[in-house]
Parts: structure tokens; C-alpha cells; sequence
């Protein structure tokens, strides 16, 4: 049987779209390979947010060539944003590759490969206005959560980021598309959704259903089949600007819907923000915080921040810092500029040097780091409910699961809790999340008194 080996770079997006790769592969006769070595296809699905991953894409590209050197009739692919956005330059420093897929296109990896093998030569799909077609086989890489989709692309603008030219604008899936993948998923057993969109809360703008439909009408709909199975859902990445008081009031009326959001702020000074095109305020944005917390009061709030942007003086990195001790978000993904080909941002005058960036990017992790522990620290001896994902990485001999905040918890208890909700009482708290007893199932004992039961 034929075999295939996917390595995926990025964001949730990325892993939904190999798992929908890998669902196509499957269709075909391919099987998931052990290793590289004995793959016949393998594919590199990547990221181009920053410099990084790219350099890492090289590398392991060099790394199959090899591979590739001793088996001439393996198929080397590299799909995703990368893929869409520097085609040219993959080909031109490793002429080896066979496939170069768009994150739009995915579902012509069949007739890619049909290509490929029947005329022996290169292929390529790349168009950032192909209308995907929803899946119907996803091998997923956990039988606990599962991601779906429910709008494509960006149509912001922001002069830092690459994801607009990598994933093309905005479409919104057909609501009956994503009633449907979660039914199916909540008919097979799990235990967590998480509704996927590069603005996951723009859902809905461009469908002509006549009706409103919304993210929170989206939410109210899904609430009906997931809240009888207590099923939690999650949804993620949000923008400021589509952060609706209908949408804060969904969160905080159904049951399904989990306490956490991610919602990226950037930055904490306004004239940055203007000069990357987020439009809002840090005053708009503080106000949707003051909001949040005032109608989902235990709500726990991740966000990203970006420092070194281009100009950005010491002064306005000071405002970053206040934001952060003002807002105590619960986490947070820090970044150092990366300047991307072809964004209005790399061509900036008064570019900070790496010196600069590293010197506030470390401030910035050791403060959002206090924080994090504080804020942890005052939910010790608190009864937590649990998702139990499995063993713990690096210590399987105990359960490693998630709160509805999305805080991990570590503690021991009996294999077959896995999938299970339980509650924890917490006695030990770190920066990445708790150490803590196990009180009690969910779905099999009385819930504790809620005076002892915290949701962070």
C-alpha cells in the first residue's frame, strides 16, 4: 500500500487543512506512513506568518531531498501559505519539489497527484479566489477535539501580516455545511469544538441568506445540539472590530460556549496601531475587555502582541507594557516584528534592530510570565472542571486535560477518564497551568456546591 507522510507548520488552520489532506490521501489508498523514510508522498504543509517557519521549510525540505535522492518516485510536496505566496522563490532553491498546493485548493490534491504520476511532471494550484469544497473524510489527530471551519481568508489589510495574499478574501461557510460537520462530530463522540476562521467572528457578512446570521446566531444554532451532549465549543482567532455586544452576550448565555476568548490587541499605543492598519483604538479595545469581563465574569482572555513594529519608539513600547498590566490577560503569544515579503510594513522607514526587538521582547515575556502565575496562583484549592485529553506528556503516568478556560491541568487518575469530564481540585499552579485531585466525575456524580466551583 502506498504511504504518506504530512508535516504541518502553524496554526490550528494549518492542522485542520493536513487533516483534511490526510483525509484525501486516504480516499485514494494512501495509509499514514511511521516515518519519512518509508513515505511515497510526502507533503510540507507551511507557514509564512514569520521568517522562521520559512527557514525551517527550507531545511526540512533538505532534509527529504535526501530521501528523495535514494527513492526517485517519491512525490515532495509543499502546500499552504508558504506554498501561495513564494512559489517562485521554492522552486528557484529547491528545484526537487514535485507539488506546490494553495491553503484554497486542497481538495485538488487528487488530481495533482493523478497528474503528476500519469505525466511524470510538475504541478502546481494556486488561486487565492478558489472556492473550497468541504470535506468529507478529515483524519483527525485527536478523537477528544476537532477543528472546523467556518470562514476562509482576511479581508483586513493589516500592513504586517501575509495571511490575506496566502488565503485569499473572505468566504463564509454555508451554515447548514457547518451544522452538519458538528452533528457528525458529536455523533462520534467528541467532546470539544473549535470553530476555525482567520476572523472567526466576521462569520456570516458575505452570506445572502435572508436572514441574520451572525458568529452568534452561528453559536446559538450549534448551543442546541452541543449543550444536551455537554459538549464544549470554542472559537478562535477574533478581531476586535467584529466583536459585537450580540456576540459578548452569546458567550455569556449559552452553555456550550467555553469562558475564553483569543482576541489579538498588537500592540498598546494607538498611533502603532493606526500604522498597522488594525482600526480600532486601544480605548475600543479596553472597552470590549471591560465588556467581556462584565458579562462573563470568569472569562479567561488570550491575546497576541507584536513588538518592534516599524517607528514604534520607546515610549510607545511603554504603552504596550501598561496595556498589559491593565488587562492581565491569561495568555499571550509575543512576537518580535517580522518584517514578510511583500507587506507594506517590511517597506517601513525607522526599522528596529533585532537588538531593540529581543531587548523588549524579553521584558514583554517576563511580565506577561508574572502575570500568568499570579493570576493562576489565585485559583489553587479551587474545584475546576475538566476535559481529560489522556496521559500527560511529560509525565504519562498521570491525566493531562483542559478547563473550559482553556488552562491545562495535571493530576492522577485512571486511563479510562479519558474523553471524560471530571472535576479537580487544584493544589499546585504554574505559568502553563495546575497540578491538582481528582473530586469527581461530571457526568456521573453530584456537582460540587457552586460556592467551591471557580471557572477561571
Amino acid at each position: 500500500m502506498m504511504k504518506y507522510w504530512i508535516e504541518t507548520f502553524g496554526c490550528q488552520m494549518n492542522v485542520l487543512d493536513s487533516e483534511v489532506m490526510a483525509g484525501l490521501l486516504t480516499k485514494m489508498g494512501y495509509e499514514k506512513a511511521k516515518s519519512p523514510e518509508e513515505a511515497d508522498i510526502i507533503l510540507i504543509n507551511t507557514c509564512t506568518v514569520r521568517q522562521k517557519p520559512d527557514e525551517k521549510v527550507f531545511a526540512y525540505l533538505g532534509e527529504f531531498a535526501k530521501i528523495k535522492q535514494k527513492k526517485p518516485s517519491l512525490i515532495l510536496g509543499v502546500t499552504g501559505c508558504m506554498a501561495q505566496r513564494e512559489s517562485e522563490i521554492i522552486k528557484a532553491k529547491a528545484p526537487y519539489v514535485d507539488l506546490l498546493l494553495g491553503p484554497r485548493s486542497i481538495h485538488r490534491l487528487p488530481n495533482l497527484l493523478q497528474v503528476i504520476q500519469e505525466q511524470r511532471r510538475f504541478a502546481e494550484y494556486l488561486d487565492l479566489y478558489d472556492d473550497p469544497v468541504p470535506p468529507d473524510l478529515v483524519i483527525r489527530n485527536s478523537d477528544i477535539f476537532a477543528y472546523v471551519t467556518v470562514i476562509h481568508g482576511c479581508n483586513k489589510k493589516c500592513t504586517f501580516c501575509a495571511v490575506p495574499t496566502a488565503r485569499g478574501p473572505e468566504k463564509s461557510v454555508p451554515p447548514e455545511i457547518v451544522l452538519e460537520q458538528v452533528k457528525q462530530l458529536i455523533d462520534l463522540g467528541y467532546k470539544e469544538i473549535i470553530l476555525l476562521g482567520q476572523n472567526v467572528n466576521a462569520y456570516g457578512h458575505d452570506l445572502n441568506t435572508g436572514k441574520k446570521v451572525d458568529l452568534a446566531w452561528l453559536l446559538e444554532q450549534i448551543d442546541k445540539i452541543a449543550a444536551p451532549e455537554k459538549v464544549r465549543i470554542r472559537f478562535t482567532t477574533n478581531h476586535p472590530n467584529h466583536m459585537t455586544d450580540r456576540l459578548i452576550e452569546a458567550m455569556a448565555n449559552l452553555e456550550s460556549v467555553c469562558e475564553h476568548i483569543h482576541l489579538p490587541v498588537q500592540s498598546g499605543d494607538n498611533e502603532v496601531l493606526r500604522r498597522m492598519w488594525r482600526g480600532y483604538t486601544v480605548e475600543r479595545y479596553l472597552s470590549i475587555i471591560e465588556k467581556l469581563r462584565a458579562k462573563v465574569p470568569n472569562i479567561a482572555i488570550a491575546t497576541d502582541v507584536i513588538v518592534g513594529f516599524p517607528g514604534e519608539t520607546e515610549e510607545q513600547f511603554r504603552n504596550t507594557i501598561k496595556l498589559m498590566e491593565q488587562v492581565e490577560f491569561d495568555q499571550a503569544f509575543m512576537f518580535a516584528f517580522s518584517p514578510r515579503p511583500n507587506t507594506l510594513a517590511a517597506t517601513l522607514p525607522d526599522q528596529i534592530s533585532e537588538t531593540v526587538k529581543k531587548r523588549r521582547l524579553q521584558e514583554l515575556i517576563a511580565l506577561q510570565n508574572e502575570i500568568q502565575k499570579r493570576k493562576n496562583q489565585k485559583e489553587v484549592e479551587q474545584v475546576l472542571e475538566v476535559l481529560v485529553e489522556g496521559p500527560s506528556e511529560k509525565n504519562p503516568r498521570k491525566l493531562s486535560g483542559r478547563t473550559r478556560t482553556n488552562k491545562t491541568v495535571v493530576f492522577e487518575g485512571s486511563q479510562d477518564l479519558k474523553g471524560k469530564l471530571v472535576y479537580v481540585n487544584t493544589n499546585k499552579a504554574y505559568l502553563w497551568g495546575f497540578e491538582g485531585q481528582l473530586v469527581g466525575k461530571a457526568d456521573s456524580e453530584p456537582e460540587p456546591k457552586m460556592e467551591l466551583l471557580a471557572v477561571i
